[in-house]
């Protein structure tokens, strides 16, 4: 039974995707909205690729400072 339902709510969730992009790609009022969510749509993107970036800077400035401490602790008190 888990099985049919899974089948039939992929069935469901696959319709009503295609006709969302089906009215976004073939209708006038799906076109206008297009367009006014382009840029928006841009926004994030750039903000992702934005943060993407701290984040990896962020990275590198952890593992260098993971180095730091290992390489002072490996050296021993007073030295």
């Amino acid at each position: 039974m888990r099985d049919k339902t899974a089948v039939l709510i992929g069935l469901v969730a696959g319709a009503a995707v295609g006709g969302v992009a089906a009215w976004l790609l073939l209708t006038e009022d799906g076109r206008r909205l297009r367009a006014r969510l382009e840029p928006l749509v841009e926004d994030i993107a750039a903000g992702a690729e934005r943060l993407r970036d701290s984040a990896q800077r962020a990275e590198r400035a952890a593992s260098e400072s993971w180095r730091s401490l290992r390489e002072v602790s490996a050296r021993g008190p007073g030295r």
